[in-house]
């Protein structure tokens, strides 16, 4: 799991770290997450997140403020992503979870059905106010009607692309009402002017959230309905596989050799690399640090009826147990993030965009290049959301990782040309309809 959300860190669901951080705060106790600490009353509080150094020192300051406008002492245990879920289960176990934690948007569901989250609804609108939110992300961690999660920052499926190199070669770059003919013409035409092992994009038959569930959804269909059943069929994903196989046997995308550094925001990412001249998963934020061409970014392509099918995720969310000792505190935490000016300043772009309208005016002054570009294209695809009209995507179901992971090795299997397509699409049927029936 970590990998597919390390893929996603604009979306507010990077593994950003892996080792354990600890720091000191006026206002709070940091400690490891390797910590018994757990359970609060009163005038206290646990939290629990995983993130690199930046989104640490971020929550860090935030929490101090919070402290000292509440009277409300946190007690903060955070660490990367890998072991996150496996310590936070533990602590399920025992009985002694914090008193809130940050959540991956993907897994809430799972957690829902384990009956260990509260759901937030007795608290909203008194404590936690969700009408500054965008409307799309106000249900973000709702299951089966119940709000089990707050959106922190919020996300959608851009495609990154080299602008340098569309430059140097005359290629005009892709606008924002582009097809996916367009993105078919514009990568075969960036691969035969560019030269030997260069192609216009990264393949993406395996990205679920970051092409093919935006591709779904301009076809009236998703991932998942909200039964928390497959939401396509085999028609939809061999349809999928045709489309790739045949950029990829025209050398317009990259080879399935390319995928293997994919995963990570790096020097070797094959855009960063020079390899490829589109991705799709990332934003500028992580992307342009890492080079000195000029990247930009467009949506991914629209359907023939010009839709978007664009879904706005929740990114992070906040959830609080049913153990929590101060449910109470929870919500206010919850709330000041959203709302607080100290609080949405402190946390800057470290969960992905920001979910509302009142957070982008505050933190666009202070934001980089890079950063305004992200938000206020961010802004641009919520517009755009809702002129499409569609319903907001459900929720990722229990036995969500399984399934993803089912994609990508049929996907691969297609890729690498051990497995046809026919057979790449039972493979897949067979191996996601099991993970989602065992996960229940």
């Amino acid at each position: 799991m970590s990998e597919i959300l390390s893929r996603r860190g604009f979306l507010g669901l990077a593994a950003a770290g892996s080792v354990a951080m600890t720091a000191s705060a006026c206002g709070f106790t940091p400690t490891s997450s390797s910590s018994g600490a757990s359970g609060s009353a009163g005038k206290t509080l646990v939290f629990r997140w995983w993130g690199g150094d930046s989104r640490n020192q971020a929550y860090q300051a935030a929490l101090k403020i919070f402290t000292q406008k509440t009277g409300i002492a946190v007690t903060a245990q955070y660490s990367g992503y890998d072991g996150y879920f496996n310590k936070l289960n533990t602590e399920f176990a025992g009985g002694n979870p914090p008193d809130i934690f940050q959540m991956d948007t993907a897994l809430v569901s799972t957690y829902a059905a384990k009956g260990v989250l509260i759901d937030l609804a007795s608290y909203i609108p008194g404590t936690i106010q969700l009408d500054t939110l965008y409307s799309p992300l106000r249900t973000a961690g709702t299951v089966k009607g119940k709000n089990y999660g707050v959106a922190s920052g919020s996300g959608y499926a851009p495609v990154l692309y080299d602008k340098t190199v569309l430059d140097k070669l005359k290629i005009a770059a892709p606008g924002d009402n582009w097809t996916w003919d367009d993105f078919a013409t514009i990568t075969g035409e960036i691969s035969k002017a560019w030269g030997a092992n260069k192609y216009g994009a990264l393949d993406a038959s395996n990205d679920d959230s970051g092409a093919f569930q935006p591709w779904l959804r301009q076809r009236g269909k998703d991932l998942y309905t909200a039964d928390g059943v497959l939401g396509f069929d085999s028609t939809d994903l061999t349809e999928w596989f045709t489309f790739w196989a045949g950029l990829r046997k025209s050398g317009a995308i990259s080879p399935a050799t390319l995928l293997a550094n994919a995963g990570e925001a790096s020097g070797t990412h094959p855009l960063i690399a020079g390899q490829v001249a589109m991705t799709t998963g990332w934003g500028l934020a992580q992307m342009q640090p890492l080079t000195q061409h000029t990247l930009d970014l467009v949506v991914v392509p629209r359907g023939s009826n010009g839709k978007t099918g664009q879904a706005l995720n929740g990114g992070v969310l906040l959830s609080v147990p049913t153990k929590s000792q101060n449910p109470t505190g929870a919500a206010k935490l919850i709330d000041f993030f959203l709302n607080d000016t100290d609080a949405i300043k402190a946390m800057g772009t470290q969960r992905g965009f920001p979910p509302s309208a009142k957070a982008k005016d505050i933190l666009l002054p202070t934001l980089t290049a890079s950063q305004k570009r992200d938000v206020n294209y961010g802004e641009y695809v919520a517009a755009q959301v809702t002129k499409d009209g569609l319903t907001a995507a459900p929720t990722a179901p229990p036995g969500y990782g399984d399934v993803k992971t089912a994609l990508d090795a049929a996907a691969q299997g297609v890729a690498f040309g051990k497995l046809s397509i026919g057979a790449g699409v039972t493979q897949f049927f067979s191996a996601a309809k099991t993970a989602l029936a065992n996960a229940k």
